[in-house]
């Protein structure tokens, strides 16, 4: 990438960007044998192409919709990125299809515990569905907080923590067409939402905290952690 022009992002090392004068024209993003192309420029575009198939066997699969278990859907009004035929793939897993969708990801004040008991569920079960969930939190920030929750407890896993887990995936039932939408927008206003709770786990009394950012009307970045 360096050869032909492209500068490496110093906070993402699979990033690259080309520039013109000052403008950028291309971006590209790398992960493992994928590449995927946003242009400015579309002529900047052709020649890219021509020279990298020069450089590299591949294959053009043209406009993206879908991409590591992300669905894709570009419009005139912006891009939606949603996962809602992995969701289904995970409720299908885990006997949840026909289940009773609930209004929100986890029970209003729940505090869960390493002391809970319970009857303990098979751990590898439990390590399977929350990384399921943790992956979907790519495209729903909505789960974010509850999924960080439960992933607190991979290795004491019991029926109450499986439960709340289950409850999520109720959630993410009645939600299943949700994501994230990124809308064009001439006010691409950068925005940064922090907080945090006050010394909230029952077990060491660590506080959880979380961010989010957007630009424009669509959220980028999100993170909840103990």
């Amino acid at each position: 990438m360096i050869s032909l022009e492209f500068e490496r992002s110093d906070s993402k090392p699979t990033l690259y960007v080309k520039k013109n004068q000052a403008e950028t024209q291309l971006i590209l993003s790398l992960y493992v044998d994928n590449l995927l192309v946003i242009r400015g420029d579309k002529g900047m575009l052709h020649d890219f192409k021509r020279k990298i198939m020069k450089m590299f066997e591949m294959s053009d699969l043209g406009r993206m919709n879908y991409f590591l278990g992300m669905e894709v859907k570009q419009t005139a009004n912006g891009i939606f990125l949603s996962q809602s035929s992995f969701a289904m793939k995970v409720l299908n897993k885990f006997s949840m299809k026909n289940c009773k969708p609930t209004s929100t990801p986890m029970a209003v004040g729940m505090k869960l515990s390493r002391q809970s008991s319970g009857e303990p569920v098979c751990e590898t079960m439990y390590k399977s569905l929350i990384g399921s969930l943790l992956y979907l939190t790519a495209t729903r920030p909505d789960i974010m907080f509850g999924v960080s929750m439960l992933s607190r407890f991979m290795n004491c896993c019991n029926d109450q923590y499986f439960q709340a887990a289950k409850r999520v995936l109720r959630y993410i039932k009645g939600t299943i067409d949700h994501g994230v939408l990124l809308k064009r927008a001439k006010n691409m206003k950068l925005t940064s939402y922090v907080d945090s709770d006050w010394a909230g786990s029952c077990d060491d009394m660590r506080s959880t905290s979380g961010y989010a950012f957007s630009l424009g009307s669509g959220m980028f970045c999100w993170s909840s952690k103990k």
